[in-house]
């Protein structure tokens, strides 16, 4: 069924709003995607596949599939990692691909703190099917007849093909970690209008996290030995929009549950809440491989429609490097 034209200013604003990166709430599930300075920070080979389906229950539905992987290699004191990421919209059939390499060089400062500087390099494509659209041209003023075919410019073409720079860095510490990302760099032109130019603006991105251990030692303790809880932050910014997560986690042995939010530190809508989500999560681990579920139940007037499910798995190809011990400095993983 055609799409009326009342619809039309939607699909030019579109472009903008389908600019922003794709948003995970365990975003430290796949951290490749945060930040091309993780490259190889487990210290291991490390594979992560994940799915999110945005605004379950609704006509409009937006999803997101990710892979990726990494890994450190000693001999040149590196981390490499590869990723694809791909996001589909039901309403005008949109379609996001990209695929990035991502290097990390692990620099020792102490003991203590290792600094991981990190780039990456990207070639993305996106789609519309514009078929679905019923453009002023092809409407005729004296009898509402419809012309199939339309001279508009928007039709143009259909799909962008872009590359893409990123960089960042990331300070461990020996319970704690933040990290930086500046993604787009080269501002790629993402327009479907050959003589509109639409530069994808840069996204910032300020990441953390901090372990505290919650038996010390103590093998005698009520909480088994390896029992932690974790704090974890990501802000992103790009152009006019913005996005703050920040949560808590507890690991209890090979299970884990926590909570996050999802705020804006502000508000680009008069009256719109700052709160925009609540984040349960939980998961399990069996040796190296990991499983977890999150699901946002929406708080704000615009994300009341449906909320949205998350799941990832990630396995970890655990290995002792040549000094006999796994890194202390990865704090996530």
């Amino acid at each position: 069924m055609k799409i009326r034209l009342y619809f039309f200013l939607f699909f030019v604003g579109i472009q903008t709003l389908f600019a922003q990166d794709p948003v995970l709430t365990q975003f430290y599930a796949a951290p490749v995607l945060v930040n091309p300075s993780f490259a190889g920070s487990v210290g291991d080979a490390r594979i992560a596949v994940g799915y999110r389906d945005q605004w379950n229950g609704s006509n409009y539905k937006f999803s997101t599939t990710y892979i990726s992987t990494d890994n450190w290699f000693e001999g040149i004191n590196s981390g490499l990692g590869f990723s694809i990421v791909n996001q589909k919209e039901t309403l005008t059939s949109y379609n996001f691909t990209e695929a990035k390499v991502s290097y990390a060089y692990h620099l020792k400062i102490s003991e203590a703190i290792t600094f991981f500087p990190g780039i990456s390099f990207g070639v993305g494509t996106k789609h519309f099917n514009f078929q679905n659209l019923i453009l002023g041209d092809q409407i005729s003023l004296f009898d509402g007849s419809l012309n199939p075919v339309s001279n508009d410019p928007f039709l143009e073409k259909d799909r962008v093909s872009f590359f893409d720079v990123s960089v960042g860095g990331v300070l461990y510490l020996e319970n704690a970690w933040i990290g930086l990302s500046l993604k787009h760099l080269n501002k790629p032109d993402i327009s479907f209008l050959n003589d509109e130019p639409l530069p994808l603006p840069v996204l910032y991105s300020v990441h953390g996290g901090y372990q505290f251990r919650l038996n010390k030692g103590n093998p005698d303790g009520v909480l088994p030995f390896e029992s932690f809880l974790f704090l974890t932050l990501n802000y992103m910014n790009q152009d006019t929009s913005n996005r703050l997560d920040l949560g808590a986690e507890i690991n209890i042995s090979q299970f884990y549950a926590g909570v996050l939010a999802s705020a804006q530190t502000y508000k680009l809508v008069s009256g719109s809440d700052t709160l925009l989500s609540v984040n349960p999560l939980f998961g399990v681990r069996f040796n190296n491989f990991k499983i977890g579920f999150s699901y946002d139940f929406p708080v704000s007037d615009i994300g009341n429609i449906a909320g949205t499910s998350e799941i990832n798995l990630q396995y970890v190809f655990r290995k002792t490097t040549k000094n006999g011990r796994v890194r202390i400095w990865q704090v996530k993983n």
